[in-house]
């Protein structure tokens, strides 16, 4: 690193000032900005210090803002005045050292101490502290603290709020936190690790600092003082490290980080500089969801996220790596150095200053967050107290309302028309296919999943609908709850008649349900309820106890083979008609959860469903698929019959065994000119000869795809595409992957992606409650559930909530008959309007958040440090309220004022004199909050009750609300 940039801590918004560090020159320039042109800088040198001895470190004096200092590479620590009031000034102090080494580190302190960490030598220190407030100064100095003997020091930082004390990485094993007001010299306290180097305290809360791996080691680690162990601990998990980004930039050219620092304007905010050029800011967060006592997760790459508090909550890019495909640029322009510009900086904001190899300045702003909306319980946009825009009232059932808005956005998007007389999924399969004038059909084709995604993100960006009809999207999981979207398959069917994947979702729920009736996945020892069709054809199971009959039993391959066979000799399957396999019953029980009949009656009644649905081409195909194409034929010649369709020359090809070379060029000519996926399918496969030929086909529904593997493709073949398919659905969260993954672990995954790229948590929770807890411990679960119950509160759905906890219950049940659900919090309670918490918590301290944020962890035992990243509540209320009886316990929320005597709520009135004994003596009615459910105003009981007897409208000037006629 040739060159560094320092924002001064001493700068105000008349003197915006920083440094240029050249180290290749040995040579430092103040600078001052005249003023932004855009993103650059342009500004005018101060002062100049120049000849300087090599060196290699360098940091600002936090006392004096004409004092800098700088780590020579003998390893001398040398003062350097930089003074704009006198630039000539050639003021230089050094402090010399016995043995000559590199000086890897310098910083002061608030408390006016230098530190210098050394290289490694034989019977000396390296870690040398000099008292700077001494008034006189001399050559012969001697240091006031030496520390760390023949230990090398790689970085240094001082504790700001801490003066005395300093954290120091040393001999590329060990962060050491030294005290200069202890006597001994071996530190307080370690940290055992490799990342040394680049630390940094966050200015807005010290307990928390980073640091960097080595050369060629991209790894950034955030440590936790609160979590130190003494150096004579044995405790293999003493490493207190609370996150650690392995690697924090891209790394696929051997990148190593050059700078690391904290913002100073936001807590928890840090960037990252790599020497490919990569510019990075990562800001972190803290949740206070606690894992449920009684359950033990299972060790898996998601459950991982979720046991630590801390998590990434944001992280920007400032700057790409100069080799990067879509931002790349030459590599001697990449960014060499950067500093965030904290006090006084002139812009508002997150800006750091970047410098360029030309010596160019820029400033880089990050990106703030998306700007707050403010939208009422109604889903009312307002401002102040006038609502700006409303969703579009309600003509139907949310299905309905939302078939109608999908249909308008994916026309739009698409330039066509669907046939009103159309069914659903008729109207879906004409828009799956996108063809402008100048574009082939073939190849505007969507994929089944890119179809889903515009159908849930209503075409966004390619269409723009009015805001009334997002503001009704909103809605929609509101107003499914309150149709009933519970556990009951074929009402939830109904209710998202708009979506066919969640319908195929919860068709595929049912059918996992009739399988396990009456224990009709249970063979040998093993219990296969849920399983998907990925986990049985592989012989795997995610966990033993939970679906081991017998506990003791070892799990074996053989041992699942036979449970396989059994359950499918208890459902008298019929013999597996394909290809040559060794697993026949397993291809028989996955196809059976596919959906596909493994009879010709019903087959036959499945496709006629189909037809009436109006998916002519979709039934006919499928007969062909499962082997019946005298089915097939049959269908064709009624809908030629009935003229549904016109397509005589499909059944000569049908119903051929083999199709010649004229035939093959027809059909191509036939697929090129239909835009009916599964038509395309079978005419692929005409043409081909081959089966992956269609399994490949992502336009059709991936359950038709993996039952035409199942069914045609080889052992090895088959295992690759399930392999694969079910990491491709995983990472793409596709619903359709549960067919795949079952309701294991692996749905976890597929429900977090899923979650994250359209906020469907009420479905996910509905589908994984039939398995979670009874076969799946999973800290995801347990939050989600509790985020949608939490919502449900919101929604005012206490009946649903209730019913919905109620059918959980119900099916959580172990085999002993016991419910693994611990009892829910009441749905009806007196909660607090800001953060919905019961306020009858306040009784119990372990409910209190400040609890739960200092709650034991289950692996460690250790208490979790308090919330560092949410703001704290203040201390002192507005008003001067300061009882704790006024204010909500967990986020300190004032009580509401009596609309008519104008105090607080949950005070005793103040008519009355002698306190205690005036509460005796009391109206018990006086003691009651009445609220208004509509305008929400509440009132003393007995005030209200004395009111509104005389009264209808509600007492507060300008509400008009006719609370009196409600009662």
């Amino acid at each position: 690193m040739d060159a560094a940039i320092r924002w001064s801590p001493h700068s105000t918004q008349q003197t915006p000032r920083f440094l240029i560090i050249d180290v290749a020159g040995n040579r430092l320039r103040l600078c001052q900005i005249n003023k932004f042109e855009n993103s650059r800088v342009k500004y005018k040198q101060l002062c100049l210090r120049d000849r300087l001895p090599n060196f290699t470190a360098f940091d600002w004096s936090k006392r004096d803002e004409h004092i800098v200092g700088i780590g020579s590479s003998s390893g001398e620590a040398v003062v350097v005045q930089v003074n704009a009031d006198r630039p000539q000034s050639d003021f230089i102090h050094s402090f010399p050292i016995k043995h000559q080494r590199k000086c890897n580190s310098i910083a002061f302190s608030s408390k006016n101490f230098l530190a210098t960490g050394l290289d490694r030598v034989r019977n000396d220190v390296c870690l040398n502290i000099y008292d700077l407030n001494t008034p006189s100064l001399s050559s012969n100095s001697e240091p006031y603290k030496k520390l760390a003997s023949s230990e090398a020091i790689s970085s240094i930082k001082f504790f700001s709020g801490q003066p005395d004390t300093l954290v120091a990485g040393v001999s590329r094993q060990y962060i050491r936190i030294y005290d200069l007001r202890d006597p001994g010299s071996s530190g307080v306290a370690q940290y055992l690790t490799r990342q040394v180097h680049n630390i940094a305290i966050d200015p807005l809360d010290e307990n928390y600092f980073i640091s960097a791996g080595t050369t060629g080691d991209p790894t950034v680690t955030v440590w936790d003082q609160r979590f130190v162990k003494q150096r004579s601990s044995s405790d293999p998990a003493s490493s207190a490290a609370v996150l650690e980004f392995r690697p924090v930039v891209d790394n696929s050219q051997a990148a190593t980080i050059w700078s690391l620092r904290y913002c100073g304007t936001k807590r928890s905010t840090f960037g990252v500089l790599a020497n490919t050029g990569e510019f990075k800011i990562v800001e972190l967060a803290q949740h206070s969801h606690r894992i449920e006592p009684h359950q033990t997760p299972v060790a898996s790459p998601g459950n991982q996220s979720w046991s630590s508090p801390h998590y990434t909550k944001v992280s920007h890019n400032l700057r790409y790596p100069w080799y990067d495909e879509r931002h790349r640029h030459d590599e001697h322009s990449r960014v060499v150095a950067y500093d965030f510009m904290t006090a006084g900086s002139p812009l508002s904001g997150q800006c750091a200053l970047t410098l360029y190899p030309n010596r160019d300045v820029k400033v880089d702003k990050v990106p703030p967050p998306a700007p707050r909306i403010n939208v009422s319980a109604l889903d009312e946009v307002f401002r102040n107290r006038d609502i700006v825009v409303k969703p579009r009232p309600k003509q139907g059932t949310v299905a309905e309302d939302l078939i109608e808005l999908q249909n308008k956005t994916l026309s739009e998007k698409l330039d066509i028309s669907p046939d009103p007389r159309d069914s659903l999924s008729g109207r879906l399969d004409k828009l799956t296919i996108d063809h402008p004038r100048n574009i082939p059909l073939s190849s505007a084709t969507q994929s089944s999943r890119e179809m889903h995604e515009d159908l849930l993100t209503l075409a966004y960006p390619d269409v723009k609908i009015d805001l009334r009809d997002y503001l009704q999207a909103l809605q929609q999981q509101k107003r499914r709850c309150q149709e009933g979207y519970n556990l009951d398959c074929r009402k939830n069917r109904d209710i998202v008649a708009n979506d066919p994947w969640l319908v195929d979702a919860w068709n595929l729920i049912e059918r996992m349900d009739a399988h396990a009736w009456n224990k009709g996945m249970v063979g040998g020892d093993l219990d296969l309820t849920y399983l998907g069709v990925a986990s049985i054809w592989s012989n795997k199971l995610t966990m033993y106890d939970q679906r081991l009959i017998d506990p003791d039993t070892k799990t074996s391959e053989s041992m699942f083979v036979e449970a396989v066979k059994e359950i499918c000799h208890n459902k008298e399957f019929p013999p597996f008609a394909g290809i040559q396999t060794h697993y026949p019953e397993h291809r028989q029980l996955c196809l059976s959860l596919c959906g596909w009949h493994l009879s010709k009656k019903g087959l036959r009644e499945k496709c006629s469903t189909l037809i009436d649905q109006g998916q002519y081409y979709k039934a006919i195909v499928l007969a062909v698929f499962q082997g019946y194409k005298d089915v097939a034929l049959d269908l064709l010649k009624e809908t030629i019959q009935q003229k549904q369709l016109q397509n005589l020359g499909l059944g000569a090809v049908i119903a051929c065994d083999s199709v010649t070379e004229d035939q093959r060029h027809m059909c191509a000519w036939m697929a090129d000119m239909t835009d009916e996926p599964y038509l395309k399918a079978l005419l692929a496969y005409f043409i081909s000869g081959d089966w992956v030929s269609v399994v490949d086909m992502a336009e059709l529904s991936l359950t038709d795809r993996v039952g035409v593997a199942l069914k045609y493709l080889s052992d090895d073949r088959l295992s690759s595409f399930l392999q694969f398919t079910t990491a491709e659905t995983i990472a793409y969260g596709n619903i359709e992957g549960l067919l795949l993954t079952g309701l294991t672990d692996r749905a976890m995954d597929v429900f977090e992606h899923y979650i994250a790229k359209f906020s469907d948590i009420q479905t996910t929770v509905l589908i994984l409650s039939r398995a979670c807890p009874l076969y799946i411990q999973d800290p995801r679960w347990s939050l989600w559930k509790d985020i949608y119950l939490n919502q449900m509160q919101v929604w005012r759905t206490y009946l649903e909530r209730t019913h919905y906890i109620k059918e959980h219950n119900m099916r959580c049940v172990n085999k002993e008959g016991k419910s693994l659900n611990k009892p829910s919090a009441p749905s009806l309670a007196i909660r607090c309007p800001n953060c919905q918490q019961n306020l009858a918590l306040r009784k119990d301290p372990k409910t209190t958040h400040q609890y739960l944020a200092s709650t034991f962890s289950s692996k460690s035992g250790k208490p979790h440090p308090a919330h560092p990243f949410q703001q704290r509540p203040p201390q002192h209320l507005k008003g001067g309220i300061t009882s704790p009886s006024l204010a909500c316990p967990n986020c300190n929320a004032q009580m509401p004022r009596c609309g008519l005597c104008m105090m607080w709520l949950g005070s005793p009135d103040p008519s009355k004199p002698g306190a205690a004994q005036a509460l005796k003596e009391e109206d018990l009615e006086a003691r009651l909050m009445v609220f208004c459910m509509s305008c929400t105003h509440g009132f003393h009981g007995h005030h209200a009750r004395d009111w509104f007897a005389r009264h209808a409208m509600c007492p507060v000037p300008d509400c008009q609300c006719m609370c009196g006629l409600l009662k």
